[in-house]
C-alpha cells in the first residue's frame, strides 16, 4: 500500500482517472436514460463502478498516508529518544573505560611495586610487639638543610634507652651525620634522579620493603612536612605503626590537608614544641597531636671552654663567634657582612665553617673551621653565634645558654623563621637581624655594654627543657598503642 499511495504523485494521478471515469460514467448514465440499450447502460454501471472504486482508492491512501506520517513521526520521535539514550550511555560508558583505565594504571603501578616482594611477610618472629627495646626505623625527607635529620638524631642520641634507632634519609648530609656514629643510610631524593616520581616510589619502596627484611622495626618515623605514599602504603603493607614526628611553626599559607586528616595517612603525630609556638597557640589541626618540649642535639652536659676549643683547635686566648648563616646565603653575602661586622665591633674572631656552597673568599677575613656534626657539642667555644632562625638553630642555642644573632630566612618553603626570631627577641632570648645590612647594628648591639653576658643569663633563667628524650617514649607508645 505504501508503494501505491504513498507517493502524493500517485495519488493525484489515480484521483484524476477516478475524475474521468466518473465523467465516463455520467456521460453514459446520460445516454442510457436517452436511449436505453444494454450496452449503454452496462458501460454507465462499469463506469460508475470503476469511479467508486478509484475515488474509494484515493480517499484510503489519503487516509493511509496521514495515518503513515502520524507513524513515522512517533517512530521518529522514538528514534530520537533512544538515540539520546544510546549516547548518554556511551558517554558513561566512556567514563567507565576511563574510570576502569584509571585503575588498570594504578593497578599496574601497584603490582610493579610489589612484585619480587613475596619473600617480605609482614609480622614475622623477628618483630614482635613484646621487644624489650622497641626498633624504630626513621626516615626522613631531604629538606634545605639538616633539620629533619638532626631532630631523629636528636631523639636517638636522648632516648635514654627507651628505642635502638636507624635513620634512611633523602638527605645529602648523610655522609656527615655517620661519621658522627649515627646508624644512616642514604637513599636519593626525587630531585636527585633521573626517573619520573612513579618510578621513584615505586624504588623508595623497595628500598624500604628491603631494609626493614633486613632489619626488622617496631615502628617507623617519619620526619618532614609531608608524608610520602609510599611509606604509608609500605607501613600498612608491613603492619608496622606510622608515626609523624612533625616540626611546628608553619607558615599561615602552608597546606594543612595531611595535618587535618593525619590519621588516613600516619598512626599516630609528634610534635616537638618551638619557642615560638605552643599547644595553645598552633593552628587548630596541630593540636590532635602529642606535643613534646623542644627537641634538639644539645648535649646533656655542655663540654667545657677549654675541651671545645681544644676539639676545634683555636687557641683558648682569644674569643670567638661562630658565623652559620644558610637559606638564601650562597653568594655569601650575609657572611661577609657577619665577619666584617664582627671584626669592627671589637675583639672577638669570627669563625666561619667550611661549606661547599661558599666562595673561599667570603672567610677571607675570618677563621675557618672543617664542617663538624653535631658542632653544637662545642659550644661552649662561642661567645656568641650569627646564624639562621631555624629550628635547631634556635633551641640548640637555648638549650646550651649560647645568645645568638639570627638571620631569618625567607626562602625556606614551610618554616616560620620571621616569626620564631620575633618570639626569641620578645622573650629576650637573643637578637634578630633584618636582612644582611641589618647585621651590622645587630652585632653592634651584641658587644654593647655586656649585652651578651645579659642575653646568656636570660637564656639560663628560662630554662628551656629538652624534649627528645618525651619524642622517644612518644614513638614507643604509638607501637603499644597500634
Amino acid at each position: 500500500m505504501r508503494l501505491l499511495f504513498g507517493a502524493r504523485r500517485q495519488r493525484w494521478l489515480l484521483a484524476g482517472v477516478a475524475l474521468v471515469a466518473a465523467l465516463a460514467g455520467a456521460a453514459c448514465a446520460t445516454a442510457a436514460v436517452v436511449r436505453p440499450r444494454p450496452w449503454v447502460v452496462f458501460v454507465a454501471v462499469l463506469g460508475a463502478l470503476v469511479a467508486v472504486a478509484l475515488s474509494t482508492a484515493v480517499v484510503s491512501g489519503v487516509l493511509i498516508a496521514r495515518s503513515e506520517r502520524r507513524t513515522l513521526r512517533r517512530i521518529e520521535r522514538v528514534e530520537a529518544s533512544v538515540e539520546s539514550t544510546r549516547a548518554k550511555a556511551s558517554r558513561h560508558e566512556y567514563h567507565q573505560e576511563l574510570s576502569l583505565a584509571r585503575i588498570e594504571r594504578t593497578t599496574r603501578e601497584v603490582a610493579a611495586t610489589t612484585a619480587g616482594l613475596a619473600w617480605f611477610r609482614p609480622g614475622g618472629e623477628a618483630r614482635t610487639a613484646t621487644s624489650d627495646v622497641p626498633r624504630v626505623l626513621f626516615v626522613t625527607s631531604n629538606g634545605g638543610g639538616m633539620g629533619h635529620i638532626a631532630r631523629c638524631s636528636a631523639i636517638i642520641r636522648h632516648s635514654r634507652g627507651q628505642l635502638t634507632g636507624r635513620i634512611l634519609t633523602l638527605s645529602t648530609a648523610a655522609a656527615t651525620v655517620r661519621d658522627a656514629g649515627f646508624p644512616v643510610e642514604y637513599f636519593p631524593s626525587p630531585a636527585t634522579t633521573n626517573g619520573g616520581i612513579d618510578r621513584w616510589r615505586r624504588q623508595f619502596a623497595r628500598r624500604l620493603l628491603s631494609d626493614m627484611a633486613e632489619h626488622p622495626v617496631d615502628v617507623i618515623a617519619f620526619d618532614g612536612t609531608w608524608v610520602y605514599p609510599a611509606l604509608t602504603d609500605v607501613a600498612e603493607y608491613a603492619d608496622v605503626p606510622l608515626v609523624w614526628v612533625r616540626r611546628g611553626l608553619w607558615r599561615e599559607d602552608s597546606d594543612l590537608a595531611q595535618v587535618e586528616a593525619w590519621r588516613e595517612h600516619v598512626s599516630g603525630v609528634v610534635v616537638p614544641a618551638d619557642v615560638a609556638e605552643t599547644r595553645a597557640t598552633a593552628p587548630e589541626p596541630f593540636r590532635d597531636a602529642t606535643w613534646t618540649d623542644p627537641v634538639s642535639l644539645a648535649p646533656s652536659q655542655r663540654e667545657s671552654r677549654e675541651n671545645a676549643l681544644a676539639t676545634l683547635g683555636l687557641d683558648p686566648s682569644r674569643r670567638y663567634a661562630l658565623v652559620q648563616v644558610s637559606g638564601g646565603n650562597t653568594d655569601g653575602t650575609a657572611t661577609i657582612a657577619a665577619v666584617k661586622a664582627i671584626r669592627g665591633a671589637g675583639d672577638i674572631v669570627p669563625v666561619v665553617v667550611r661549606s661547599p656552597l661558599l666562595p673561599r673568599s667570603v672567610a677571607a677575613d675570618a677563621m675557618t673551621i672543617e664542617g663538624k656534626f653535631p658542632l653544637v657539642d662545642v659550644s661552649a667555644a662561642w661567645d656568641y653565634t650569627v646564624t639562621g632562625a631555624g629550628y635547631n638553630s634556635v633551641h640548640e642555642n637555648l638549650h646550651t645558654s649560647t645568645p645568638g644573632v639570627y638571620l631569618p630566612s625567607a626562602t625556606t618553603l614551610m618554616d616560620d623563621q620571621e616569626k620564631r626570631a620575633r618570639a626569641v627577641v620578645e622573650a629576650g632570648l637573643g637578637l634578630v637581624a633584618h636582612g644582611a645590612e641589618g647585621l651590622g647594628r645587630a652585632i653592634a648591639e651584641m658587644m654593647a655594654g655586656g649585652r651578651t653576658d645579659e642575653l646568656r643569663d636570660a637564656i639560663r633563667e628560662r630554662k628551656v627543657p629538652q624534649g627528645a628524650a618525651r619524642a622517644a617514649l612518644a614513638i614507643t607508645e604509638t607501637r603499644v598503642a597500634a
